[in-house]
């Protein structure tokens, strides 16, 4: 894949992400509003293609399979290992419509924590920059809240987000409320 091509492949990738952004996600509480999508860093790596893709709900590496991968068999929300040069990264299976199956590693989920686009584009750039490059300090590997993200993958109901992007503690049901304890007398 030349540069060209990577070009091509990341114009499609986004195009795809806008059209979900419009018809699927548009008005839900997870959107960071002062984001768009945007793609970056597409490129061949071992012979599959990846790059970052960034939208208004998450930022995530995108690695599409090479001539060498059966990815096609792999269930939904299936978990893997990838390794690069700057660590081992935890991947989830997914199939997008119009660009078939590729993982995903999530970087960010949700992206409240982003103020504008510079300041996502910026986070994006520094890990692209570092994930093939061996760090001095050695390879450390990345963690990821996979249980959240194969809720968001699968559409299931995650916790609400405060103002600030932070899940709000899950209140205690009005039945366990009005159970009294067993200490309690009446």
């Amino acid at each position: 894949m030349n540069a060209s091509s990577s070009a091509l492949f990341a114009t499609r990738v986004a195009n795809v992400f806008e059209r979900i952004h419009r018809e699927q996600m548009a008005g839900l509480p997870l959107l960071n509003n002062a984001l768009s999508v945007a793609t970056l860093g597409f490129q061949q790596f071992e012979g599959r293609v990846m790059g970052l893709l960034i939208t208004p709900w998450m930022m995530s590496l995108l690695l599409f399979p090479g001539a060498q991968d059966d990815w096609e068999v792999e269930a939904l929300g299936n978990k893997r290992v990838i390794a690069f040069p700057s660590g081992n990264y935890r991947f989830l299976a997914n199939r997008i419509d119009e660009l078939g199956v590729c993982q995903m590693h999530s970087l960010h989920s949700p992206m409240h924590r982003f103020g504008n686009q510079a300041m996502a584009i910026a986070e994006a750039t520094a890990f692209m920059d570092k994930l093939l490059v061996i760090p001095p300090e050695g390879i450390q590997d990345d963690p990821v809240d996979e249980e959240l993200l194969g809720k968001i993958l699968r559409g299931e109901k995650v916790p609400e987000l405060d103002k600030d992007g932070n899940f709000e503690p899950q209140r205690p049901s009005r039945l366990r409320e009005e159970t009294p304890s067993p200490t309690e007398t009446t």
